[in-house]
């Protein structure tokens, strides 16, 4: 195996991409898998590659995968906990199976993917700032099928791919908290306009008004903006 990096011109485009900030959450994840791509490249006769990460939700998944087998097999350790990815994304360590056959650790594993055609796996930590993004790993068909110098490889890629990973799941957050924010305001004030009309119709004080809100919110067992909403409509409609 040659000690150069394969693709070299395409692995610099993508990280000069990043370091320009022109990446978007779809971009992100399309540059990931083109990173998937380059490691899938760099070792012949690979079932696939890609990234298991925490999305923005919480939950794991995976991005960039090249191939079905990868998304059957990472499937299969999020749903059995256990794997040599999530123990390279846990340990903050590269991890080798040489054989799953012979493979003693993630028993559970390394059974469900005995139908698969995968019998060596390489997986290294995600990593950016101290956050634990996920793990970048390649699975092949042919036992021993890394060594030390696939090693140096995947975390070399492992560098950018955490960068534009962490990178985009920040971006998703903080888009995500700015729609709460928006609508947590204009909740507000649908609520204050309800209670205005209620303080007219009513002849109430405004924690009075509030109050009516509050006990309908109770009764009808909805939320105080959709009583709120129904008030306006109302209002709207005499």
């Amino acid at each position: 195996m040659e000690n150069s990096l394969p693709l070299a011109d395409e692995f610099a485009a993508l990280t000069g991409l990043m370091a320009g900030g022109f990446l978007t959450q779809e971009s992100a994840s399309k540059a990931v898998q083109s990173l998937a791509y380059i490691l899938k490249d760099s070792v012949p006769g690979t079932a696939g590659a890609g990234a298991s990460i925490i999305n923005g939700r919480g939950r794991r998944e995976s991005a960039g995968a090249t191939d079905p087998v990868v998304l059957q097999a990472d499937k299969l350790q999020y749903e059995l906990g256990q794997g040599p990815c999530l123990s390279a994304w846990a340990e903050q360590r590269a991890i080798i199976i040489q054989d799953t056959r012979d493979e003693t650790r993630w028993s559970e594993w390394t059974a469900a993917v005995a139908d698969l055609p995968l019998r060596s796996v390489l997986s290294a930590p995600l990593t950016t700032e101290g956050r634990r993004i996920g793990a970048l790993k390649v699975y092949s068909p042919v036992p021993g099928a890394f060594d030390d110098h696939s090693v140096f490889l995947i975390e070399r890629l492992a560098v950018p791919a955490a960068v534009m990973l962490g990178n985009a799941r920040d971006r998703e957050a903080t888009q995500r908290l700015s729609s709460r924010v928006v609508e947590a305001l204009a909740n507000r004030d649908m609520i204050s306009r309800a209670q205005g009309v209620l303080i007219e119709r009513m002849n109430l004080t405004p924690r009075e008004a509030l109050t009516v809100m509050l006990s309908a919110s109770r009764g009808e067992g909805q939320p105080l903006h959709k009583v709120a909403g129904e008030i306006l409509a109302g209002a709207a409609e005499q």
